[in-house]
Parts: C-alpha cells; structure tokens; sequence
C-alpha cells in the first residue's frame, strides 16, 4: 500500500515538473507578455486609446496623439513629439543650425 501511494505521489510530482519546464520554455520563446489591465477590465485588455488628432514628429516621423504629445511652440505654430528626448533633439539641431 506504501508503495502505491509513493509511485502515485512520484507521478504527480513528475507530472508537475514536467508542465512547469514545458511552460517555462513556452514562455521564453513566445517573448514578454504584454498585457494591461484596465478599469473593469479583464486581462488581456487594450489601454484606452488616446483621443483627438494626430500630428507627425518632426524628428522621428511618429505620428502622436495631440493631446499627449510634447510640445514646441516655435514661431507661433505647435510641433508636437513624441518623447522628451525627440524634442531636445529637435531644439539642439535648431541651435546649431
């Protein structure tokens, strides 16, 4: 009776070992998750996506939500960035040149 529930305990534990290296290596090669979760949503969910216009980056050429964009009021006309670091770019080119 010893022996049967030490084979069976043996099993199960094989069993689980086995699903947790299979899905480890799953895992790796499919790459980062990226899920989100929202507001009453589940996972897997979509981030609210961002209303309003687009504009293109001036640096980059990424087009950008006008209301989350960074932004440079030059000569009376916004440009919208994408990133800090596009803006900055932008402004050290228009220095040197």
């Amino acid at each position: 009776m010893i022996d049967l529930l030490s084979s069976i305990l043996d099993a199960i534990v094989a069993v689980t070992l086995i699903w947790a290296i299979l899905r480890a290596v799953r895992n790796f090669f499919r790459g980062p998750a990226q899920t989100f979760v929202g507001a009453g949503k589940g996972r897997g969910a979509a981030p609210p996506a961002a209303g309003g216009e687009t504009a293109r980056d001036p640096v980059c050429g990424m087009f950008v939500s006008t209301e989350l964009s960074h932004r440079l009021v030059e000569d009376g006309k916004t440009l919208h960035f994408c990133s800090e670091e596009c803006r900055e770019s932008y402004q050290k080119s228009a220095v040197k040149a």
